[in-house]
C-alpha cells in the first residue's frame, strides 16, 4: 500500500471513531436529559447549566487559551512536541494557581458566593483545559483512538456517577449532585496528563516556548472568551434577567440544538490537520472543491434534526419544558452558522492572525450582549435564540471577511450562500408545520435516505474522505 492510500485510509479511519466517540457523547447526553429533566427541578437544572457556562469562561482565563496554540506547534516544533505540550501544561499551573488565589480572595472581599461551587468551578476548569488541550494533540497527530476515549470515558463516568449522586442527595440544593462529578473526573484526568507530560516533555519552565505560546494564544482569550460569551451568556442572561426556570428550558433546547455537531466535530477533527498539510502545500483548488461536501454533510444532518427534534423534546422531557420546541430552528440553524464560520476561523489560525480572530469574535459577543440585555427581560429565551441568531451571522461575515484579505483564493463567499438560504426556508416550513409532526418526520426520513442513496452511488462521501 502506498503513501497516499495509507493516508486515505488513516483518514476514513479517523472519522469513523471520532463520529463514533461524538456521537456517543452526545447519545449519552441525550439519554440521559429524561433522568435529569426528572431528578432536577427546572430552577435546579438551570443552575447547574449556568455553572457549566462559567466553567467554560474560567477553563480559557487559567489555562490562557494556551491549547489553541498547539495546531501551529505542531508544525513548527513537530520534533519536540512532548516538550511543547510539558511547557504550556507548566505554564498553565502557574496560571491556574494565581487565577484561583485572586477569585477566591475576591470572593471572599465582594461577593457571597458558595465557596464549594467555586473551588469546584475552578479545579474543573484548569483539568478540562488539559484534556481539551491533549485532545487537540492528538487531532494533530491523527490518533483517533485516544482522542475518540478521552472524548468519551470521562463523560460517561461522569454521568454515571451524578445520577447516583442526585438520587442519594435531599434538600434543594441537588444540583451539587451533577456538578461534584464533573470537576473530580476531570481532575483525575488532568493530574494523570499533566503529571505524565512533565515526565515525557522534561521541560515545563521552557522560556522560549513559553513566549511562542503566550504571543499566539492571548489574543485568543479574548476570542475564546467572547466565543463562549456567544454560547453562554444567553443562559447566564436568562437566569438574571428573565429567570432560572426559562435558563433550564433554553438550557435543554440549547443542548439537543448542538447534538448535530458530533457529526461536525468528527468532520473538523480530520479536516484541520488534512487542511493544513494541503496549504503548506499550496493545493488550494483541492480545499475549495472538498468545501462543498463540507458544508452539505452538516447542512442534511442538521436540517433532519430541525424536522424531527419537537417530538424529541416531548419524549425526552416533563412538560414544564414544551415551550422550548419553537426554539429549536433558530438554534439549531445557529449551530450551523458556527460551523460555517469556523471554516474562516481556520484559515486565519494558519497565518497566525489571532489579533483578528480575537477583534472579530468580541464584537459578535459584544452584539450578542447587546441584544440579550434588550430582548431577554422582555420575550425571554425566545428572544436569546434570535439574538444568537443575528450574533452568529456577525461573526461569520467579519471572519470570512478577513480570512479573504489574508488569502483570497479560499473559500469564495458563495460558496456558503446556497447552504444558508435552503437553512433558511426550512425553518420556514419547520415553523409552518410546526404541529404537523408526520408531515416533518416523512420529510426528514425522505430526505436523509434520498441524500443517502444519491451519496453511496455517487461515492460523494468516501471521495470527500480521501
Amino acid at each position: 500500500m502506498n503513501n497516499t492510500s495509507k493516508k486515505n485510509d488513516k483518514n476514513i479511519k479517523a472519522s469513523a471513531f471520532y463520529m463514533v466517540g461524538n456521537l456517543f457523547n452526545k447519545a449519552l447526553a441525550f439519554f440521559t436529559i429524561p433522568i435529569f429533566t426528572r431528578l432536577l427541578t427546572t430552577s435546579e437544572y438551570g443552575i447547574a447549566q449556568t455553572y457549566l457556562s462559567w466553567v467554560s469562561i474560567l477553563t480559557l482565563i487559567v489555562g490562557l487559551s494556551l491549547g489553541n496554540s498547539i495546531r501551529t506547534a505542531y508544525v513548527d516544533f513537530h520534533d519536540d512536541i512532548e516538550g511543547y505540550m510539558s511547557s504550556i501544561f507548566g505554564l498553565s499551573l502557574l496560571s491556574f494557581l494565581v487565577s484561583s488565589a485572586l477569585i477566591i480572595a475576591g470572593m471572599f472581599i465582594f461577593g457571597n458566593i458558595d465557596i464549594i461551587l467555586v473551588i469546584c468551578c475552578l479545579i474543573q476548569s484548569y483539568f478540562q483545559f488539559v484534556a481539551t488541550a491533549m485532545t487537540t494533540k492528538y487531532m494533530m497527530k491523527v490518533d483517533y483512538i485516544r482522542k475518540t476515549l478521552l472524548l468519551a470515558l470521562p463523560n460517561l463516568t461522569i454521568q454515571v456517577i451524578a445520577i447516583f449522586t442526585i438520587m442519594n442527595m435531599h434538600g434543594d440544593k441537588k444540583y451539587f449532585g451533577y456538578i461534584i462529578p464533573y470537576a473530580a473526573v476531570y481532575m483525575v484526568v488532568g493530574i494523570y496528563f499533566v503529571i505524565s507530560s512533565f515526565i515525557r516533555g522534561k521541560k515545563p519552565l521552557n522560556k522560549l516556548y513559553w513566549k511562542y505560546a503566550l504571543t499566539y494564544s492571548l489574543p485568543l482569550i479574548f476570542h475564546g472568551l467572547s466565543l463562549v460569551l456567544l454560547s453562554s451568556s444567553d443562559r447566564i442572561m436568562i437566569t438574571n434577567l428573565y429567570n432560572s426556570s426559562e435558563a433550564g428550558v433554553y438550557s435543554l433546547i440549547y443542548n439537543l440544538s448542538m447534538v448535530a455537531m458530533a457529526v461536525t466535530a468528527s468532520l473538523e477533527a480530520v479536516w484541520v490537520p488534512w487542511f493544513t498539510r494541503k496549504l503548506l502545500t499550496g493545493e488550494k483548488s483541492t480545499i475549495n472543491k472538498n468545501i462543498t461536501k463540507y458544508l452539505e454533510i452538516a447542512l442534511v444532518v442538521m436540517l433532519c434534526l430541525m424536522f424531527v427534534a419537537p417530538e424529541i423534546v416531548k419524549i425526552m422531557a416533563t412538560k414544564q419544558y414544551y415551550s422550548g420546541i419553537y426554539m429549536i430552528p433558530p438554534l439549531v440553524f445557529a449551530s450551523y452558522e458556527m460551523y460555517m464560520y469556523t471554516v474562516y476561523v481556520n484559515v486565519e489560525y494558519y497565518y497566525k492572525s489571532t489579533k483578528y480572530i480575537a477583534f472579530n469574535t468580541i464584537v459578535a459577543a459584544i452584539t450578542n450582549i447587546v441584544l440579550n440585555f434588550i430582548f431577554v427581560p422582555l420575550y425571554g429565551g425566545m428572544a436569546a435564540c434570535f439574538t444568537t441568531v443575528i450574533s452568529y451571522m456577525v461573526s461569520f461575515l467579519m471572519h470570512s471577511k478577513h480570512s479573504r484579505k489574508l488569502d483570497r483564493e479560499l473559500f469564495p463567499l458563495k460558496q456558503f450562500a446556497v447552504p444558508t438560504l435552503i437553512f433558511i426556508i426550512a425553518i420556514i416550513i419547520a415553523y409552518l408545520l410546526m404541529e404537523f409532526w408526520i408531515v416533518r418526520w416523512i420529510i426528514a426520513i425522505v430526505g436523509f435516505i434520498f441524500y443517502a442513496a444519491y451519496a453511496l452511488l455517487t461515492k460523494r462521501f468516501s471521495n470527500f474522505l480521501k
